[in-house]
Parts: structure tokens; sequence; C-alpha cells
């Protein structure tokens, strides 16, 4: 007799309502398209995600944040007229939120393009530097000592973009450089290390970097590097387990609980089924998002620093906003690490007006069109960071609505943890996570638990679909 039909055989068994599963869950929503960035950068984006049949999220933040590289360090925006203190830099820190095989690198080469060809003139800019120092130390040695002026200097390389750099390296550029992007195929690495209890330091100098705060590098056999105003921006790729990892470890007190973590704006993607027939990607597509980084990188050469403000509208519509953000944040019912997270919205809000400010290539001050285009961006990406913290908090829901689904579509009477391990239902491949999984159904309503047997619910067909 199986363990349904004990279960049955028994007095008439009260089967319960299982819980839709997707209560709780933020649901996300699809790219909002031709309402936040300007068609040059846009239809790039659109045409490589569906080319290479991937969700448009990632790859739009991802090429939004690549425009920063040109910009950090040159542009800053003052939110409030009534504190000059407030300055919020460009710098924009990204981690993708996905699993294996997401196409990252791709996304990465696409994103950067435009900041690789600069960087290539830059290059040769250096080189032809280079020669002409030589020329002029050769000169220089060749002159009587007594008629020498000062030893000519070696020039210094400008540099935008950094792969996978330490952060000794990072300072080195960062002394000379106003600003930069680092790139990361995978960032647990960096999260590894910022999670190191010895590494304080390295926190620290990354928490300056964001907000352009000066901070020193100390280093015993080179001294001390001081860098008045750091600004740095981060691109990367985690996949949900070490990612979880990190959150887990930000929940307690000590050096994971300084509010790192929240600065990084996060996105995951829904999966895209694989089609044959895929359009081809314009190239003129291609040429105007590097236009457009390339017109902006050619007029702050010529016009240096911007401080941005807000025009008169937009900053009641900014006084407005902070309302509305201050008292959620102190909503007494909600999480220390949400609570950090809204912490952060505002000065994430100021950020993004300032970089489509840029885009949008608006002259003057920033106006309440586009403030509200980044008021919109921020509200677009909660329920990412919904997902997401979610499922670093309590584990990753996926493999719980797919298991869901399972019992919804197919005749499974009951389930073992072997069962569900063995087989690698709904991906999963260890005792541990189909323990895990199988407890969360229970606890819905969708299994019974008997021993070591979990009995499917008969009414699972009840409840609309996962």
């Amino acid at each position: 007799m199986s363990a349904k039909d004990a279960l049955l055989g028994a007095a008439p068994v009260d089967w319960p309502v299982p819980d839709d599963l997707r209560n709780g869950l933020a649901k996300l929503h699809p790219w909002p398209r031709g309402k936040l960035l300007p068609l040059a950068l846009e239809n790039f984006g659109l045409a490589f995600a569906e080319r290479l049949c991937l969700d448009p999220s990632p790859v739009m933040l991802a090429f939004l944040t690549a425009t920063t590289t040109v910009l950090n360090g040159r542009v800053f925006i003052r939110p409030d007229v009534q504190n000059p203190t407030w300055q919020e830099p460009t710098a924009l820190w990204l981690a993708v939120v996905m699993g294996v095989a997401t196409k990252k690198t791709p996304m990465l080469k696409a994103a950067l393009a435009p900041c690789w060809a600069i960087e290539k003139v830059l290059r040769k800019q250096a080189e032809e530097e280079q020669e002409q120092h030589r020329t002029a130390l050769a000169r220089w040695e060749a002159t009587d000592r007594k008629e020498r002026g000062p030893k000519p200097l070696p020039p210094v390389p400008s540099r935008l973009l950094a792969q996978d750099a330490t952060r000794e390296a990072l300072a080195d550029l960062l002394v000379h450089n106003p600003g930069l992007l680092a790139y990361h195929d995978e960032l647990a690495g960096l999260f590894k290390v910022w999670g190191r209890e010895d590494r304080g330091s390295e926190r620290a100098f990354y928490l300056a970097a964001h907000s352009g705060a000066p901070v020193s590098v100390d280093r015993i056999m080179r001294g001390s590097t001081f860098i008045e105003r750091p600004v740095l921006s981060l691109l990367g790729f985690i996949q949900p387990g070490p990612f979880r990892e990190r959150v887990l470890e930000g929940q307690t007190e000590g050096a994971g609980a300084d509010g790192l973590l929240q600065r990084f704006v996060v996105v995951t993607a829904q999966e895209q089924p694989w089609v044959e027939d895929r359009p081809t990607i314009d190239p003129g597509y291609m040429d105007d998002y590097h236009r457009l980084v390339e017109r902006i990188w050619d007029g702050l050469l010529h016009s240096g620093e911007r401080v941005l403000t807000f025009s008169d509208d937009a900053q009641q519509l900014w006084r407005r906003w902070e309302s509305e953000v201050e008292q959620e944040i102190r909503f007494p019912d909600i999480s220390d690490a949400w609570r950090a997270l809204l912490g952060k919205r505002l000065g994430l809000t100021a950020r993004f007006a300032a970089v489509l400010h840029m885009l949008w290539e608006q002259p003057e001050s920033v106006s309440e069109v586009t403030l509200r285009r980044a008021i919109a961006l921020v509200q677009w990406l909660e329920p990412h960071n919904q997902v997401i913290w979610k499922r670093a908090l309590h584990g990753n829901q996926e493999p719980v609505l797919k298991l869901a689904r399972k019992l919804q579509t197919e005749e499974l009477a009951e389930l073992t943890v072997r069962t569900v391990s063995h087989k690698q239902m709904a991906g999963i491949a260890t005792a541990e996570e189909a323990r895990r999984v199988l407890g969360v159904l229970a606890e819905a309503g969708w299994v019974i638990p008997n021993g070591k047997v979990f009995v499917v619910n008969p009414r699972v067909k009840e409840v609309f679909g996962v």
C-alpha cells in the first residue's frame, strides 16, 4: 500500500487547499521600451538581446552602466540645492545575478565596445607622448648639466577601464584618472575578498570609490597613495549561490553589515526560450550607440567637469520623492537589510538622473522629465531587489516553482528526497536542496509528509498555474 493509499484509507482526509506559491514573490516587469533611455542606446540593446534570446533587462542595465565610464569623475549632481555638502558622482555598481550560461561575456563586450574604442585612441596618444618623452629625455641628457632645465617627466596614460584589477592597481589608476569602470566576468571573487575580516581596507577603499570620498591606500613596500576623489563604477556577474552567501554574511554585525552590498544595483532575468529564426542586429544600431558614448566623451573633454542641479520643477518633484522614501525607511515592520537598501535609494535616483541627463543631451539643469525617468527606473528595479534579496535570505524559489509546476502537469502520487535528487527533478541535484524544496512545498500544503515520503496533495491542480 502506498503512502497516499494509507492516508486515503484512514479516516477521510481533509486535503488542504495548497497556497499560491507566487504570493509574496514579486513579479518582474518587462523592460519599459521607449520610456527611459534614448533610442541610440535602447535600439542596440534590444536588438542584441533579441539576437541572443536574452531578457532585455540585464542587457539594458549593463549598457547604461557602461556609459558611466566616460562620465565618472567628470559629472556630479547636487540633489539638494540647500545642502551643498551632498554631491553624488555618476558611479553605478551593477551586479547581474543569474545562473550559468547567461551570455555574460558577449553582453560585456557589446556594452563596453565604445569604451574600448576610446581607450584604443588613448593608447595611441600615449604611445605618441611616450615617443616624444623619449626624444625630450635624450635631448635633456645630451645637454650640458649646467644648462639643463628640469628633467622631463614621463607621460601618464589616460584610462577608462580596468578588468579584474586589484585594489592597489585601481588606486594607481585613480591617482591619475578622474574615474574608472572596473568589470568582472565573475564578481564572486571580489565579494569573497570583501568578506574576509582581515581585508577591512578593501571595503573602505571601495566605499570611498563609490561616493568619491578621499582615501589612502597603504602598502608596505611603496608607502601610501592618497586619492582625493576616487570614482569607480563596477559591472559584473554573479550566480545566486555566491550572492546569497554574501547577503547572509551582511546580516551579522561587523564588517559585513556596512551597507556595501546594498550599494549594488541588482538585476536578474526571466529565462527566454531559444528561437531558431532570430533577426540580425542592424549595424546602424551599434554605430548609433558608439556615437552616443563618443559624443558624451568628446563633450566632456572640451567642457571639463560638470556639477548638475535640478530645475525648479524637478526640485519640487525631488522633495516629494525624498519624503516618500524617508517615510518608507522609517516604517517599523521592515528588515534591517531592506532598510539599508532603501537608504541608498535617494542617492541612486540622483545618479540615474545625472546619467540620463547626459544621455539625453540636455545642456542645462536636470529637468523634471529626466528625474521622472530616474524615479521610474528605480521603481522598475524594485521587484528585482525583492526577488534577489528574498531568494538570498530564504533560498532560491525557482526550484520550488519548477517542482510545483511538475506536480500540476504530471501524475505524481508521492516523492522522496532521494527520488527528487537522484532524478534531478526541477534541476535539483543534491539531497540537501531536495529536502529544502520539499519542506517549502509541505509548508505550503502541496505535499503532505508521511515518514520519509511526501504525498502529493490531489488538490494541487486547483491552484492557478505557478
